[in-house]
Order: C-alpha cells, then structure tokens, then sequence
C-alpha cells in the first residue's frame, strides 16, 4: 500500500521481499472514471498539460538554508518513498502487478490516446526502475536504481473484465478504470519501449 506500508512492514526478519503495485497514478497519470482523475488537484499539485504529479523536496534557498522546493515528477511520492524505505532496509522490491489503465474519454474506443500515453507509460514504469535524484519531502538525493528486481505485468485485454469473458458477462463500463485494452501487442511504440526496457535491464524474460 502506497501510503501505509511503514505502518504494515512486519520486520526485516520474515521479509524477504517488498511488493508495489504500478498503475496509473503511481506514475502520475491521470485515468478516466466517470472524468479524469488525477493524482493530485490542478493546478496545486497535479500539472495536466504534463502530465506529472507536483510535490516539493528539501532543497537549499538563495541564502543556502533548507528550503521547500517544489518540482514536477514522473512518479508518486509516495511509492519513491516506499522504494528508499526498502533500500534502507536491505530489501529488493517487485512489481507485483502493473498495467495501463483507461486513458479515453470518448466511452466506445480505447485505441484512442493509448498509442502515445501508452509509450509513456511504459517509459515511465521502467524509468521508475532506474531511478536516482531527490524524494518529496526529504532531503538530498537517492539513488534508487537497483532497488526494483522484478516486475509483473498484466497483458490482458481489460474491456472484456479480468477473466477476458467476451460474451459481455462481465465487461467493464466504458467510462470506468479498467475499459482499456492493455496487451502491449496493440500498441507498436509501447511494445517496442517495453522490449528495450527488458534489454536494458538485463530482465530474465525477453520480450
């Protein structure tokens, strides 16, 4: 859990993993439920045109004092956070389970933005992997690239709900959270970023 998981750690001596789900909003982008929800309230701490969540970080000011200063990033804070929380503790993190979410407002077709924000999703879901520089509300900067080893990513086509059940028994609404279709097969840029992630991050399966 994103924001409870210090509370919930049960001890460095029966954990051996650290498990975070990756969606949408862990990696500032917004979904579509009924209108778009973000991770964040524009224009505070949500910037829509891109597409990032807005959060500050001890920094230093003019005077070189600790100074709040406020940034734009590609990822939660919170799972940032979670990631550093596991380095300290000598601990590697999966993704337990990831996957694109409804990007669409026009309610029938989810081919729309997923071409494009597809790709940045899956640009972002392993720049997560790789990364280093300040965390919301810390100080200095961290270096985090080796924390995640392994990931799950959910290849399905949601509109037709989770047990892929065609016959219309248990499709998603298409103005609901999961009416998208997320096989990466559908989208060449993604699959092509995904691929390239997996290379780069020298992951046991290939593409």
């Amino acid at each position: 859990m994103r924001g409870e998981y210090e509370q919930m750690y049960p001890g460095d001596a029966v954990t051996d993993w650290i498990g975070v789900s990756i969606f949408a909003h862990e990696l500032c982008m917004p979904i579509y439920d009924n209108g778009y929800l973000y991770n964040g309230t524009p224009p505070q701490n949500y910037d829509t045109a891109a597409l990032q969540c807005r959060n500050a970080y001890i920094g230093t000011d003019s005077w070189g004092n600790p100074a709040a200063v406020w940034k734009n990033w590609d990822y939660d804070g919170n799972v940032l956070k979670m990631m550093k929380f596991a380095k300290d503790h000598g601990k590697p993190m999966i993704v337990s389970e990831a996957g694109m979410m409804n990007f669409t407002a026009d309610g029938s077709d989810t081919r729309g933005l997923e071409t494009a924000r597809g790709d940045q999703w899956v640009k972002r879901f392993f720049g997560l992997m790789n990364y280093s520089g300040p965390v919301p509300n810390l100080s200095g900067n961290y270096d985090l690239s080796g924390v995640i080893k392994a990931a799950t990513y959910i290849n399905l086509d949601f509109r037709y709900g989770w047990d892929g059940i065609q016959d219309g028994s248990f499709d998603f609404p298409v103005n609901s959270t999961w009416f998208a279709d997320g096989r990466l097969s559908q989208y060449g840029a993604a699959r092509t970023s995904f691929c390239q992630g997996l290379s780069a991050r020298s992951f046991t399966t290939p593409c």
